[in-house]
């Protein structure tokens, strides 16, 4: 499988040729992000509050995803080797443009579901902190591009990419019952929004670009209407005949 072509970022952001660009970019910013918020104390302004964000703070979309909750060191060191480990892997494959638009992609995409889920049922309204929607969307993308390949967790038990994926999906699912019963699955929709969303990614199921080129048939069409408009069409003598457009 060739990679993809990618656009350029700084160099400095591979850590010494490790990783690609954009993903250095990303780990990068969540320890510059999570360390601002603790410093600050204002790491609850960056969460994922459903309320708020109906409320027009739509920065939290996104934000959410590159600070890790006050004290969570652990949190941080593991999240951050899953997004580094697997984005090497998929910004190889994805190109480097499309690693980081996905990233935003399933941040942005387990708010809105988190969002509409708080509408209808209050334990989807909980505000979240952290990497970790995003970082298992990934480790499950990556297990769906590569179900045969094996991989061993904690350096301990080897599965294949397909049982990884399982236990991320299922795992993700026993958190939450574990966390409260149903309502303690309000704490995990937006783990659960990415993870559907990385599955639609991996089948095809977002075809961003078909869609784009459709969007530009579609605009190129209407602008050749829009410029066709003060055309007329001269006959001669009232006879039916091939039309000459005249400007």
């Amino acid at each position: 499988m060739r990679p993809r072509r990618s656009f350029r970022l700084p160099d400095g952001l591979t850590f010494g040729g490790r990783v690609p660009p954009a993903v250095g970019l990303v780990v990068a910013l969540l320890a510059v992000g999570t360390l601002t918020g603790w410093i600050t104390g204002l790491a609850g302004v960056a969460a994922l509050d459903p309320g708020r964000l109906l409320q027009g703070q739509l920065w939290r979309l996104v934000a959410w995803a590159f600070v890790q909750p006050r004290g969570d060191v652990l949190g941080l060191l593991f999240g951050g080797m899953i997004v580094w480990w697997t984005g090497a892997q998929l910004a190889y494959v994805w190109g480097e443009a499309r690693f980081l638009f996905r990233f935003f992609a399933l941040a942005v995409g387990a708010s809105v579901v988190a969002t509409l889920a708080a509408i209808v049922w209050p334990p989807a309204s909980v505000p979240h902190l952290g990497v970790w929607p995003v970082a298992n969307a990934l480790l499950l993308a990556w297990a769906l591009l590569y179900p045969e390949q094996q991989v061993s967790i904690w350096g301990v038990l080897p599965v294949t990419g397909r049982t990884l994926g399982l236990l991320v999906v299922v795992g993700t699912l026993l958190y939450g019952l574990a966390s409260g019963g149903l309502p303690g699955l309000g704490l995990f929709v937006p783990h659960l929004g990415a993870l559907a969303l990385a599955w639609a990614f991996s089948q095809g199921r977002l075809p961003t670009r078909r869609w784009r080129l459709q969007l530009r048939d579609w605009w190129q069409e209407r602008e050749f209407r829009r410029k066709s408009r003060h055309l007329k069409v001269i006959r001669k003598d009232g006879k039916d005949e091939p039309p000459r457009w005249m400007n």
